[in-house]
């Protein structure tokens, strides 16, 4: 074999393995590393609705397996009476390249009585196949440890879904129109569906009140039957400007539900739009 066959095959090669991850390439102009959000947090259990304690959502820009990266980490902590009630202390983060490809997630999760950690890694392979190491502990026992796998696809978490959804261009959008990704919720694939509701008018904890687009991301469990019905995930309320800063996130927790409701920002890439 010359050669110049064998420099064609070894280019032909990284070409391909470089297409698994180029697919998945976003072009990000609406955040950048330095924002730091701040919620006040509600929590719902059976008939309590009651402020429950803070939570925060950085974006930091940091190094993962020797190559710049973003990490976002959303926490949520439990305060005052609420701590009482239902104990919550969540941290749930994830790396992306700069671009938005995932390359990791975590999750460590303190709710009442459970305390569940999870792990994922992403390994991108030639020929746009995808491998995601995924691990859950609860409550110090081993619940699963397995490698799911994907082909020519672009497969996102809890965390990084949402700032992939802020990059979306929803000016053609109209209510109800709805953009899909595969998604990874502990061992299960699922299909996280990602349907635009319009723009409403939401007022925060700052005492500001922001034009917002309101995004409702439900999951859908795929099975090699058939597609199993929707279910509400979270609702998310982002500004309808050029951040894209959420202002409020509901979701819902084994146990309940939070709201968080923005109280403070900082290190945003564009001005905020704001009455």
């Amino acid at each position: 074999m010359t050669k110049k066959i064998i420099l064609s095959m070894l280019t032909l090669i990284l070409l391909i393995a470089h297409d698994a991850q180029a697919q998945c390439k976003v072009v990000n102009k609406q955040f950048q590393a330095g924002e730091e959000l701040t919620y006040d947090l509600y929590f719902k259990w059976g008939l309590v609705n009651t402020k429950a304690g803070v939570s925060t959502l950085k974006t930091t820009s940091e190094q993962y397996n020797g190559k710049s990266a973003y990490k976002m980490a959303l926490s949520a902590v439990s305060t005052g009476m609420a701590n009482k009630v239902f104990t919550i202390n969540d941290t749930l983060m994830c790396y992306t390249t700069k671009d938005l490809i995932p390359l990791a997630f975590y999750k460590n999760a303190k709710e009442g009585k459970d305390h569940t950690i999870e792990n994922m890694t992403y390994t991108y392979k030639s020929g746009g196949e995808i491998d995601i190491h995924t691990k859950r502990i609860k409550n110090e026992e081993p619940r699963f440890d397995e490698v799911l796998q994907y082909n020519n696809t672009c497969v996102y978490d809890m965390v990084s879904v949402v700032f992939y959804a802020r990059t979306l261009d929803f000016s053609k959008m109209k209510k109800g129109d709805e953009t899909s990704v595969d998604f990874v919720t502990g061992k299960r694939k699922a299909r996280m569906i990602i349907e635009y509701q319009g723009i409403e008018n939401m007022k925060a904890n700052d005492d500001k009140t922001y034009s917002c687009i309101k995004l409702v991301l439900s999951l859908q469990n795929i099975s090699d039957k058939a597609f199993e019905d929707k279910e509400e995930a979270m609702k998310v309320y982002i500004t309808n400007d050029d951040n894209r800063m959420p202002v409020r996130l509901d979701s819902k927790l084994n146990v309940g539900s939070t709201r968080a409701i923005l109280k403070s920002y900082k290190g945003t890439k564009h001005p905020v739009k704001a009455k």
